[in-house]
């Protein structure tokens, strides 16, 4: 795992958590069901991620925890550009970490 995906991988834990407990195991088992993969994949496919979390806990949900993953890690990037998606935040994560 690469530095950047460690750091969303690690925002997604800590937002999950926030949000309620046990949402964490609950979305790790549905990833691992339907795509054989963890919360890595957000950083390797954030879409793929986001379609997952919509049909596992409906569109309105989805987005919610997009803004809050985007919220945990917007101190950590700067301020510098506005980030209101999970495709803008990996970009950004990239750019930052040359990956």
């Amino acid at each position: 795992m690469n530095k950047g995906e460690e750091i969303l991988v690690k925002a997604i834990s800590a937002a999950l958590r926030e949000v309620a407990s046990g949402l964490e195991s609950v979305l790790e088992a549905h990833l691992k069901a339907t795509l054989n993969k963890g919360l890595e994949v957000a950083y390797e496919n954030p879409k793929e991620f986001k379609d997952a979390v919509s049909k596992l806990f409906g569109e309105y949900s989805a987005r919610l925890l997009e803004m809050v993953i985007i919220n945990k890690l917007k101190g950590r990037l700067g301020e510098g550009e506005e980030i209101s998606s999970l495709e803008e935040l990996v970009e950004q994560i990239r750019k930052i970490y040359g990956e």
